[in-house]
């Protein structure tokens, strides 16, 4: 066919069946045809270039495909021979595509047999892991695949490797075989594990010795135990509390070194400090404000910029309002270890509040309990009125409480402050009154109650140290409330104020109990620790004054004391009984009267 661009030419169309346009010997006649055109206009051109110039070299023209078949084949061949050659092409295509099938069956079947291989191994780990420890074997042969016969040299190479590294584990890892085995052996403390049928215990020599290897690795750094996991290391119970003990010898400063160090604030109350002011409650911590024999007083300013939450957005559990923060805080930090006050749960362990949770033998868990008793001691107190801290936060043994004093100065003690005669009666009456508060409203004794745990601050007394306060129905709350009574006497008595209460008369204003019916002055002195050996046996004890002597347990006044009890017992019994014979003599004489007076 001729291109629609070209000249038209009057050649008549000749016509043609559709198979012959089908078929490719066809289409191959016309490409001839248009190649044949095509070089003969290109002859034409040529022709008159060359009429118009020199002659120039012709082109190459490019051969049709009959002349490259009539080449290719040393001229001349019939329609059989090329319809041949069409055959063996398409024969060669097929064999291609055939190939090319069959390779992609191989990986398939490569594919399903890898899958078919990670699928048993998958049911072979599960089978071992159920037979560990059991005494029932299962299997799980039936569901294994068959596919993966691909993979059973590499399966066993895999084997080999893995028996190699078992082998390898078991003289490495001797420490955790002992450890199961011992696990293994039930509360009754024996069991059958050995081969033999042998009833092996936890106390077995050859468990123990391992386990005490493995014990030995466990030591502190600074004792050179070697590596005893890389060879058969079995150590004794008699050497391996030898090497302890031995051990422990370079430990005997360690009570020292994780004691409360610089003045209360060790490592772990720097944290906590450190958290305090990472939570924006703090800004600032300037120094010790006092100290004493539970507790040290640090001085410190509130951030003034505090909304209530922290940086990430929680909050820090304050006890007060973020716009009622006090700017002076007092951070109250109590001694963890080697502490001074060792008496602690004579005031803890009768408490109904904590005596659940008392453990003498945890220290730091008796601390933040203190702390915690203090804690809710104020906030009683608070609630009726007294002049107490405000508290700000609890964390652990750290209280935070609001600041009594004024720009970074403390206020001064009741026994440091200069009173007047007038403000020393207001001082005395205030106390009185906050007493018999204290105890008929906030059903609190303060148990330490004395001129060193009352500040004098804007004409007012303000309570502090109230940790050890106990409630009334404590064992010992009278007796502490006795003392109090005594101390507080004591003091105003010694400043040479006049008329005020005697330690009973306070004790029965406060209690409306009488002192010497309830003997609280008797308890006192019986849970006061009496003289030492070197004082009871000094020479020359009568020429001591009384103030100076010892107390002493006052055995013969109890003794008396009981004595009178009991006679005055028999005494009210002998009455009853004396009128008890009256009444029956009486009953009998008129019987007789109203018999004679029948008859």
């Amino acid at each position: 066919m001729t291109s629609p661009w070209s000249k038209g030419s009057n050649e008549p169309v000749q016509t043609a069946s559709l198979a012959d346009i089908m078929s490719e010997q066809y289409a191959h006649k016309l490409h001839d045809k248009e190649l044949k055109q095509q070089q003969q206009i290109e002859k034409r051109k040529q022709q008159q270039q060359q009429q118009q110039s020199p002659p120039v070299a012709a082109a190459p023209t490019s051969p049709s495909y009959s002349d490259v078949a009539s080449t290719s084949r040393d001229g001349s061949q019939g329609e059989q021979e090329q319809w041949e050659d069409y055959r063996i092409l398409l024969e060669e295509q097929a064999k291609a595509e055939e190939e090319e099938a069959e390779s992609d069956a191989v990986i398939a079947q490569m594919l399903q047999s890898q899958f078919d291989h990670e699928y048993n191994e998958e049911l072979r780990r599960i089978e071992r892991q159920q037979n560990k420890q059991s005494k029932v074997t299962i299997t799980l042969n039936k569901f294994l695949r068959s596919g993966d016969a691909e993979f059973l040299h590499d399966t066993e190479a895999v084997s080999e490797d893995e028996d190699e590294l078992e082998r390898q584990k078991h003289d490495w890892d001797r420490f955790e075989t002992n450890e199961k085995m011992l696990d293994a052996i039930p509360k009754c403390g024996f069991t059958k594990l050995d081969k033999d049928g042998e009833m092996i215990t936890k106390h077995d020599p050859q468990l123990c010795e391992v386990r005490n290897a493995q014990r030995v690795m466990s030591f502190p750094p600074e004792f050179p135990t070697g590596d005893g996991a890389c060879f058969d290391m079995k150590l004794s119970n008699k050497v391996f509390n030898q090497l302890k003990a031995y051990s422990r010898r370079g430990r005997a400063d360690r009570k020292e070194k994780m004691a409360t160090a610089e003045m209360g604030v060790d490592a772990a109350t720097r944290l906590l400090l450190y958290k305090l002011i990472n939570n924006q409650i703090l800004e600032q911590i300037n120094g010790i404000i006092s100290t004493g024999k539970e507790a040290v007083i640090l001085h410190a300013n509130s951030d003034a910029n505090y909304t209530g939450n922290n940086e990430n957005g929680h909050g820090n559990a304050l006890l007060v309002a973020p716009e009622l923060l006090p700017k002076e805080c007092a951070i109250k930090v109590f001694k963890t270890t080697l502490n001074e006050f060792k008496q602690r749960d004579r005031y803890i362990k009768d408490d109904f509040r904590f005596k659940d949770r008392f453990s003498k033998q945890n220290n730091r868990t008796v601390i933040n309990m203190w702390a915690e008793k203090e804690m809710h001691n104020l906030m009683r107190m608070q609630a009726i009125g007294l002049n107490v801290p405000d508290v700000v936060v609890l964390k652990k043994h750290v209280l935070v409480m609001r600041f009594i004093g004024d720009n970074h100065n403390a206020a001064p003690k009741l026994k440091d402050a200069r009173l007047s005669v007038a403000e020393l009666s207001c001082a005395y009456e205030e106390i009185v009154a906050a007493m018999h508060k204290m105890y008929n409203e906030a059903k609190l004794v303060h148990a330490d109650l004395s001129e060193y745990n009352i500040l004098w601050f804007e004409g007012k007394c303000w309570f502090i140290d109230v940790a050890q306060s106990v409630e009334p129905e404590h064992p010992s709350a009278l007796e502490f409330l006795m003392r109090d009574c005594a101390n507080i006497v004591n003091f105003f008595d010694k400043r040479g104020l006049a008329n005020i209460y005697s330690k009973e008369q306070l004790f029965e204003f406060i209690t409306a109990l009488n002192a010497e019916t309830h003997n609280a002055a008797m308890l006192e002195r019986i849970h006061t620790r009496g003289a030492s050996i070197n004082q009871a046996t000094v020479p020359n004890q009568l020429e001591c004054p009384d103030e100076l002597k010892p107390l002493e347990y006052p055995f013969e006044l109890a003794w008396e004391k009981s004595q009178l009890d009991r006679q005055q017992a028999k005494q009210l019994q002998l009455k009853e009984e004396e009128e008890n014979g009256q009444q029956k003599d009486n009953k009998d004489v008129d019987k007789s009267q109203t018999a004679k007076c029948v008859q």
